[in-house]
Formats: C-alpha cells, structure tokens, sequence
C-alpha cells in the first residue's frame, strides 16, 4: 500500500503528463524539476538529513559550521568570501563515511566531504553553502542549485545586514511555504549590547513573518499537535547564535540532531515543494469548473458553415435539378427532348449522383469532391467570428490563461476546414434519388402519347384513302366524334393536362427537396464543426478538468 507521499508523487507525474504545455513555462518547470528532484532524493532514502547553512558575505556561517561540528573544517574570513565550494560534514556515531551518504552526495555533486563522528547528530550531513550574494556567478548558481535539492535549510544572518533585500526576495519570500524545514540563526550576536539582542531578534521574527513564513509562535491546531506527537513546535525557528562564544550554537546543535533523529526533513521537504506545486497550479486554473460546449453555440457554428458552403444555393440546384428530371421523366413526351438541352445544376456544382448522360433513375455515382467555388472572404470572417463566439462562450469564465487555450484549440485545425467543408458537402445525403410515382405516370404519359400518334395516323390514312377516292376504312364513334379524333385530341389533351399536374407534384417536392438539402446541409456542417472546432475545445476543457482535479488530488 502507498504511503500519502508516494500517492502525491504519482499525482505530481500524471500532473506532469497533462499541465506540461498548458501551464505557465515557469509552473511547468517546477513541476518536471519536482518529478526529477523527488524521484532522486527519495531513491537515496530518509536515514539521512540533508541540511545547508546558506547565508550572504560575512554573514560567518563557515565559522558556524565550524563551530558545530567542533572542528575546523572550513576556511573563514572577516571581510571577504571564503567559501566557494560547497562542503559537507557528514556526522556519523561510527566516524566512517558510509555507502549511502557517498551515494546521497554524489547525488547532491558535493564533492569535498568530512567526516565528523557524533552520536549527537548522528544521520546529518550539514553543507557550507557559496555565499548567495556573492559577485561570482557561478557561486549563487551553486546556492540556487542546492537551495532546491535539501531537506532542510539553516539561513544565517548577521546584525548587520538581517534585512538583506536579496535574502528575502530571492529566498525567504519563494519558500515561504517551506516553514517546517527552515531555522533563521541571527549569528553574531556578540557583536551586540546584551540589551539589543532580544530586539534584533525580535525584528527578524517581523520581517520572517513579513516575508510569509510561518513562526513557531503562528502555529495552528494542527501544527501543535504536529508538536505534541514530535517533541517540538512546527514552523520556523528564529535563533540567536554567536559562532564566536558559542552562545546558541548548542541550541542550534539541538535543533539539528532532533530533525536528523525525526528522519522527516526530506518527506516534509518534498511535501513542501508538492503543496507549492498544487498551489500555484491551482491559481493557473482557477475556482470555476470547466464545462462543455453551449448547444446554442455549436447550432450558430453549424449555421455559419452551412452558410459557408452556400447552402441555401445548393437547396435550390436541387429544386431545380429534381423539376429538370421530373419534367424528363413524366413531361409530355414529344416536348421532352428539350428538357434534355438544360444542363443538370448539380452537375455544374460536382454534386450530381447519377453518371454523365443517365436518366432519373441511373445508377448513383459515387461523388467525392465537388466544383463549388472557394469560400468568399466574406463566408470565410463569418466562419471565423463563429470560431471566436463557440471558444469564448466555452471560456466564459475560465482563467486568462486558459481562456487563450481554448481559443487557439478552436483555431487549430482551421486550415482544415474548407476542405473537409467541401468533403461534407459532397458526401452528405442529398434528396436526389427519383420518386416511384415517375415509373407509373411516365409509362401513362407513353400511353397516352402512343394513344395520339394512333388517332393522327388514323386520321391521315383516312385522309389518303379520301384523296385517292379509295373505300373508306371502317369507323368507329365514341360520343358521336370518331374514335381516331378521340385517339388524337384526347391523347394529346390528356397528357398536356398530366404533365401539368406532375410538374404542380414536383415543384412541391422540389421545395420540400431544397429544405431537406439545407438541413442535410446544416448536419454536414456541424459534424465537420465537431471534428474540427468542438472537439479541440472539449479536449481543451476536458485537460483543464484533469489539471484541476490532479491540483486537487495534489494538495493536503
């Protein structure tokens, strides 16, 4: 089973997976040297407290470091920095220098090592930083290197300059969060009157205080039962010490050897640096939950494109297309060949299903691209505001930061969109396919055309035999008119009469035809506005969704 750490460690890597590219560049740095730093550091286990003395020029924290391991192991200086490699003592109740503190500093890349026996601060290894205001760049590089790789810090101060900008801009105010792992020494004291002491001391509480962190004297419910079950108050301890006299150095030493005995420092650290994480993630992603896409949002982006597409133009090719075809198919037959002279205007725009020279009813054709026009730069602002509309609704709300993602999610793959526009348009399922009753009255319309060329031949032989005074044919009456009269004006008033009921039949359904477009159309449109605008979006949403819950998973 996961120890609480190890759960926030596997949430600190799946935050690094899904924030890397949607934080801010410097979060999302912390965030990887987290991951890196607290893989490293726990590898090398707890038996081991990592603690740095870090401090400005003449500060005398190499004379402190002397001071507590009660040796002289670092050069020390009145007015000048001599300390320019950072170097470890390593207390060990057996004096030897063990695999596993070789390993922790070849991890650290602290090179110059003593070995300093001491049952009383046995399992600590304290480092003598560069001073951090040092001229030399390569010296405050090595503060800024280790200042975020220990389990504890011991910041050292002099009378002098204890309200140092630097010291507490660069370090004391960027880990205020970090109480629990940080001891504040005012060294020197010695150098004050017995009476200033107390007031140089308390100074430092305020600014320490000014500067975020937390105090003993500050602490809460929970920091004082933290103090009941270790011994000791939670929060920064503010200590006087001369390296000097040695007054508080064996207070200091106290202090050191109860962290060393805990074993705490390094959890407590890297729970420090995740509550930081969580904490500024959670600023970057704010307090409103991320939802989805409007509806009304998506129906105005699937209008746009639609309109895009010139749907409206297409639903009357349609209409057009289909009266051509019914005219074709059941019009007066000796009239239809001029039917035939129009050009179909789906196969102007790419979009007819019937192959070149087939009638109504020809096979369908498959169609995979079409002739429309490229979209007018008109269509294309309109397409492009409806983008604007669909992300800003999405981020109504929404930190800045994100409300750009999303913006720039739903502009992703705009140069993508007129062609599978155009893709959508000619694969959508238009009404072109031919109604059966054109089978039936098309065939009536033969009939009756068959009908009228039977009664004038009819005529005209009767006409021949007349002129070449032959005997008459046989006749025959029907309501006293003869039957090849009938057969003539009846066929031909009877097909003019259907032909005009057929077209009234489809230039309704050509209507209904051309709505039925625009709405295939508009379902085109949006399954493309999907795709290529929603979807991204949703992504988009869905990421931040995971931020925040992995921000909040992360927290204590």
């Amino acid at each position: 089973m996961r120890s609480p750490l190890e759960s926030r460690l596997v949430t600190l890597r799946q935050l690094a997976e899904v924030a890397h590219d949607r934080v801010p560049d410097d979060v999302a740095a912390r965030i990887d040297a987290a991951v890196e730093r607290s893989g490293g550091r726990m590898a090398h286990g707890s038996t081991r407290t990592v603690a740095a003395l870090a401090g400005a020029t003449g500060s005398g924290k190499s004379s402190l470091f002397n001071a507590i391991a009660a040796a002289e192991l670092a050069a020390t200086g009145v007015r000048r920095p001599t300390t320019s490699t950072t170097s470890a003592a390593v207390f060990s109740s057996a004096g030897t220098l063990d695999a596993d503190a070789s390993g922790l500093l070849d991890w650290l890349e602290v090179h110059r090592r003593h070995v300093v026996t001491s049952s009383e601060l046995d399992g600590l290894i304290l480092l003598d930083l560069p001073d951090h205001d040092s001229t030399e760049a390569a010296h405050r590089a090595e503060v800024d290197r280790l200042v975020d790789v220990v389990d504890f810090f011991v910041w050292v101060v002099d009378p002098q300059k204890y309200a140092d900008a630097a010291l507490h801009r660069d370090y004391l105010q960027r880990f205020a969060g970090h109480s629990d792992v940080t001891i504040v020494v005012l060294n020197q004291l010695d150098t004050l009157a017995a009476a200033d002491r107390q007031r140089a001391l308390d100074d430092l509480t305020r600014l320490v205080r000014a500067d975020g962190l937390t105090t003993a004297a500050q602490q809460g419910a929970w920091r004082e039962m933290l103090g009941a079950l270790t011994g000791r108050d939670g929060g920064v301890r503010a200590l006087g010490t001369s390296a000097r006299t040695g007054d508080g150095v064996a207070e200091l030493r106290g202090e050191l050897a109860a962290r060393a005995a805990e074993r705490r420092a390094m959890v407590t650290r890297i729970e420090a640096d995740l509550d930081w994480i969580a904490s500024d993630v959670g600023a970057v992603v704010g307090d409103r939950a991320p939802g989805t896409v409007p509806q009304r949002a998506v129906g105005e982006l699937g209008a746009a494109l639609a309109d895009a597409v010139g749907a409206d133009g297409i639903g009357a090719a349609v209409a057009s297309s289909h009266q051509r075809a019914g005219r074709a198919a059941v019009g007066w037959p000796p009239t239809r060949w001029v039917v035939r002279l129009r050009p179909d205007p789906l196969r102007r725009l790419g979009l007819s299903r019937s192959k070149p020279g087939g009638g109504p009813a020809a096979e369908p054709a498959r169609v995979d691209r079409t002739s429309l026009p490229p979209m007018t730069p008109v269509a294309a602002a309109g397409v492009s505001s409806a983008i604007r509309r669909v992300a800003s609704s999405a981020s109504e709300g929404l930190p800045e930061g994100w409300g750009r993602r999303v913006a720039d999610a739903a502009a992703s793959r705009r140069d993508d969109l007129d062609d599978a526009l155009d893709r959508a348009v000619a694969t959508a399922d238009l009404p072109t396919s031919s109604p059966s009753w054109w089978r039936g009255v098309g065939l009536l319309q033969w009939i009756l055309a068959a009908a009228m060329l039977a009664g004038l031949l009819w005529l005209l032989a009767d006409g021949v035999v007349d002129w070449l005074g032959l005997p008459e044919l046989p006749h025959r009456e029907v309501a006293s008119l003869p039957l090849q009269t009938v057969l003539a004006i009846g066929g031909a008033l009877a097909g003019v009469l259907v032909g005009a009921v057929a077209r009234r039949a489809n230039a309704a359904a050509a209507r209904r035809r051309a709505s039925q477009t625009r709405g295939a159309l508009a379902r085109s449109a949006s399954g493309v506005a999907d795709e290529l605008v929603i979807a991204p979006i949703n992504a988009e949403l869905q990421a931040l969704a995971r931020v925040r819950a992995l921000a909040h998973a992360l927290r204590r």
